[in-house]
């Protein structure tokens, strides 16, 4: 039988190659024969970028990851048109100026967790325009890092940052540490914030139209001008997170505590008076303060049966805050102000989504809030008080969302109740919030979207605290307890256009107006000697945006070019009768090579109407050159601010009322020539960690001192 197989073998090969050799003998001189042919290098292109009715995606590259040392970081390196990042301070808002929640893997993330973030790990960035995910909280804008997953491992992360030219310390460093194991993860935070700087301070130029012995009317400019300041400022967090993740749910459990201190916060200069003197006195002031905050968050997801989804954020803040006010002057019989505060905060606060498919374009959600906030705040020295402030906030919103492949259409409407008390003395209110969004995608590459809302701002409590603080020789503060809200209205069209892997811009139009807003107004107070400021309803703000912005990526990525141009105009009616229209751009430009990285940006100045200050705000241009070098786990940069600029000067406000105007000079080191050394080390250990979510600094409740 062997025998028999291999002789058929041979014979099967035999005649193959008998039958087949001249025709491949052919076939080879037939090819011989041919010219040669050129074929056309055929490159395939992953699509980095695309947008939809709902939401545009945006994926970075490796050199965008690479040389990305923090959350914020990888936002500059992929310029999304969507949303705008100030240079100075790092805010991420839309270019119309709206806050933008930050995500990481669904889970709401703070300024210190996105800093501990591995940037090799982001796989996309999703900017979504109100998101119906029950996880996202009802934030209105949202940025959503999805972070690769692990099974077990984890990986720790030191971040070193250290400025020079502006003061004798100016440091942040902070170790971030993340653990997995199975379905849980751990991570943990440690930081330290420390600065000791000069020139951080403001000179004062008031305007007090008062009245004489006799009646009469008269003006006098009241000039504080610094000619010295110190001020130290330490900053250490930590916080503490562990979380269960199935398919089914996710419990996320985070603790953490803060200590804030300013043990010094110092500026002295001189003090003139004008007409009224003309002898040149001194002032000096210190404001130090002391924080401890303890914060306790959770964040509960679960997929339920028949297609129902639950979300719920339960919190609480805990803080004790002691703050001073040392005013004092050479003038002749002039006391010292002394204004000792001690304030005690509690906060509750939580919400729940509950979210149900309807059918497979269809979507409905209930949502409920509530919070409370308790201030306990004691003032000693020239004007020694007690109050006790009690905010309560409780609401609930109905929604429905269709979406299909071109077409999102959400609309919601809610109601709130909102009660303020001091003391003995509580006002109440109920108000009608609505919203209103809907998006069209005709392809991948474009898409329209515009959104409605109609809500209302309350006033803090500082601004509705009784007491009667005076600041200085002329000047006493108060607030108004019978204050009640504003309402506001804003309306966004805007358009996203991504014809291509390279290229990706969006244009955008906007208006908002609140109306009935509280605004500083100024009394006649001591029979003329002096004024007060409270705070009434009065007049409207009203604001339009128009602008545009884009990303190009050339040379197959290896520099990118970005720019936000816009037009706004102000327009603040009543007691503040203002008009402005100011131009703003920032623009950048990277270019990866190798593992070095280099980037020159610059941003114009900013001018802004703070309606409820009545204050026009003008800050200063701002530009950035850095270069960087990124390898394995390591990220060293070196960048220069400002590098021609020694002056100290920060910002302008301008105010301007019938009884007293101002001009304050801000100084700070903001926007003076500053180097910026940032390095940041990585490292790993087990495999498939679960990388996100990660935890950081936490936030206090707002304080009710006033300052």
């Amino acid at each position: 039988m062997k025998n028999y197989s291999k002789m058929s073998l041979k014979v099967f090969f035999s005649i193959f190659c008998f039958v087949c050799f001249p025709s491949l003998r052919g076939i080879s001189q037939t090819l011989d024969s041919i010219s040669t042919i050129d074929l056309k290098e055929v490159v395939v292109k992953a699509q980095m970028h695309r947008t939809d009715a709902s939401s545009s995606t945006f994926t970075p590259t490796i050199n965008q990851k690479a040389s990305a040392q923090n959350a914020i970081d990888l936002l500059k390196q992929l310029a999304i048109p969507q949303i705008n990042i100030n240079m100075m301070d790092n805010t991420v808002t839309t270019p119309s100026g709206q806050s933008v929640a930050i995500y990481i893997n669904y889970i709401l993330a703070s300024a210190e967790e996105m800093e501990g973030i591995s940037t090799s790990d982001v796989r996309r960035v999703e900017y979504l325009d109100f998101p119906s995910d029950p996880r996202f909280q009802g934030n209105e804008h949202v940025v959503n890092f999805i972070v690769q997953k692990y099974e077990y491992g984890g990986y720790t992360k030191a971040t070193l940052n250290e400025n020079f030219l502006i003061g004798k310390l100016s440091s942040r460093a902070s170790i971030y540490s993340k653990f997995v194991y199975k379905r849980m993860t751990y991570d943990l935070y440690v930081g330290a914030s420390n600065h000791n700087i000069n020139h951080s301070g403001n000179s004062v130029s008031g305007v007090y139209s008062l009245e004489n012995e006799a009646g009469e009317a008269y003006q006098i400019t009241r000039n504080e001008t610094l000619e010295g300041a110190h001020l130290k400022y330490n900053q250490y967090p930590v916080t503490f997170r562990a979380v269960y993740d199935t398919d089914k749910m996710q419990i996320a459990n985070t603790v953490g505590f803060n200590f804030d201190q300013t043990p010094l916060s110092e500026t002295k200069g001189m003090l003139s008076f004008v007409p009224q003197q003309n002898t040149d006195y001194s002032y000096y002031k210190n404001e130090p303060s002391t924080s401890r905050y303890f914060v306790w968050s959770g964040n509960y997801y679960f997929i339920l049966p028949r297609d129902f989804h639950l979300s719920v954020s339960p919190g609480m803040n805990y803080g004790h805050t002691n703050y001073s006010y040392i005013y004092q002057t050479s003038l002749p019989g002039n006391s010292s102000i002394a204004n000792i505060s001690r304030e005690n905060v509690w906060q509750f606060r939580g919400s729940a989504t509950l979210f149900k498919k309807l059918a497979d374009k269809q979507s409905a959600f209930f949502r409920t809030w509530f919070g409370s906030t308790s201030n306990d705040v004691s003032y000693s020295g020239t004007s020694p008080y007690d109050n006790e402030f009690l905010d309560m906030y409780a609401g609930a919103a109905l929604g429905y969302n269709f979406s299909n492949d071109k077409w999102n259409v959400r609309a919601d409407a809610a109601f709130q109740w909102e009660k303020n008390q001091i003391n003995d003395q509580s006002v109440a209110e109920v108000y009608p919030l609505l919203n209103l969004s809907a998006g069209f995608s005709p392809s991948q590459k474009h898409s329209f979207r515009t959104f409605f809302h109609f809500g209302a701002n309350y006033p803090g409590a500082s601004e509705k605290t009784p007491n009667v603080l005076q600041q200085n020789e002329l000047m006493y503060y108060t607030g108004n307890p019978t204050i009640g809200l504003s309402r506001q209205v804003t309306f966004n069209l805007s358009y996203n256009w991504i014809p291509t892997s390279a290229f990706s811009a969006s244009a955008f139009m906007q208006y908002f107006g609140e109306y009935d807003l509280y605004v500083p107004v100024y009394q006649p107070y001591q029979e003329g000697k002096a004024l007060l400021r409270t705070f009434e309803t009065d007049g409207a703000y009203n604001r339009t945006q128009i602008g545009l912005s884009f990303n190009y990526r050339l040379l197959n990525g290896k520099l990118q070019l970005a720019a936000s141009p816009s037009v706004s105009f102000y327009r603040m009616t009543g007691l503040f009768d203002i008009s402005q229209s100011p131009f703003y751009c920032n623009a950048s430009a990277t270019y990866y090579l190798g593992n070095f990285y280099f980037q020159a940006a610059y941003q114009t100045r900013s001018l802004t109407v703070q309606g409820n200050r009545g204050v026009i705000y003008k800050d200063r241009d701002f530009y950035q050159v850095l270069a960087g070098w990124s390898h394995s786990n390591w990220n060293i940069r070196v960048s220069g601010m400002n590098l021609f600029r020694k002056d100290w000067l920060c910002a302008t406000n301008l105010l301007s009322t019938p009884l007293y105007s101002e001009t304050q000079l801000v100084e700070g080191n903001n926007f003076h020539q500053r180097l910026n050394l940032s390095v940041t080390y990585t490292f790993g250990y087990g495999k498939k960690v679960k990388r996100g979510n990660e935890v950081g600094e936490q936030s206090g409740a707002a304080s009710a001192i006033m300052k």
